[in-house]
């Protein structure tokens, strides 16, 4: 699918990753819907994607608030006309050892990350099936692919949001929707400069898993769906790491301890 001139609806879209793809889908001509918690952050975000030539509308909304999430893509596809595109990035980080996480931060993290996901998807799919070819997109996270230290409780948000997918891609099959994700390393976002601790990993850790322009994330995404969704990992020496620990999962135990990857 051409994603030039069409719907689109973006979760989490007021910064970060959500905000380069919406700025990426108005470069595009692209009509997009913008979901996130933070009017003002929308707007703003609302106003570069006009600038860029495509047509944005906000809504205010939490995706772990299912009726709020089902009236504002019910609003959103009425005002765009339609819905081809959907893109689930809402999400938030949590980081720690395993023993010393708070329980508040590790509910919020799961309830985001895979329950407002899996509500994106149940709002989105009547729609994207009704609008013709179509495709529904998430953005998750290496962090579902490779375990590292500090990172079971965000990894395993990402994993269960993959085996989803997988399953939803599955089924999905002939209906027109083509289902993908996309598993990025880490990305200049707040959650990596502030919160994991990458720059106190040793260089060597740093040069094989280089943090990514969110940029850069946003065309890995747009790519995926013009070739029919599926998974991808980006950069390649993460997709290379993700497929090595798959195959030999004591070596790439050994590999991450020596590099220092991840940090409690």
């Amino acid at each position: 699918m051409k994603v030039r001139n069409i719907p689109a609806l973006v979760t989490g879209a007021s910064s970060g990753i959500g905000r380069a793809i919406a700025l990426e889908l108005g470069r595009r001509g692209c009509s997009v819907a913008l979901l996130a918690r933070r009017r003002e952050a929308l707007e703003s975000v609302g106003r570069e994607v006009t600038q860029l030539g495509g047509r944005p509308f906000v809504f205010k909304v939490d995706v772990t608030d299912p009726g709020s999430l089902g009236s504002a893509v019910s609003d959103a596809v009425a005002l765009l006309g339609g819905l081809r595109l959907a893109v689930v990035n809402a999400g938030v980080g949590v980081h720690g050892a395993a023993d010393a996480l708070d329980p508040g931060a590790l509910r919020r993290a799961f309830e985001v990350n895979i329950l407002g996901a899996i509500a994106t998807v149940r709002c989105c799919l009547p729609q994207l099936r009704a609008g013709g070819p179509s495709a529904l997109v998430a953005v998750s996270s290496l962090s579902g692919l490779i375990p590292y230290r500090g990172g079971g409780a965000y990894g395993a948000t990402k994993a269960a949001l993959i085996q989803y997918l997988r399953c939803l891609r599955l089924e999905q099959a002939g209906t027109g929707v083509e289902v993908g994700w996309l598993c990025p390393g880490a990305v200049q976002t707040p959650f990596i400069v502030d919160g994991v601790p990458v720059a106190k990993t040793p260089r060597l850790a740093r040069w094989l898993l280089p943090v990514l322009p969110a940029e850069r994330v946003a065309t890995a995404l747009i790519r995926l769906v013009e070739r029919g969704g599926g998974q991808r990992v980006i950069p390649w020496s993460a997709a290379f790491f993700a497929s090595f620990a798959r195959l030999l999962p004591r070596l790439a135990e050994r590999v991450e301890l020596l590099t220092g990857a991840g940090e409690a």
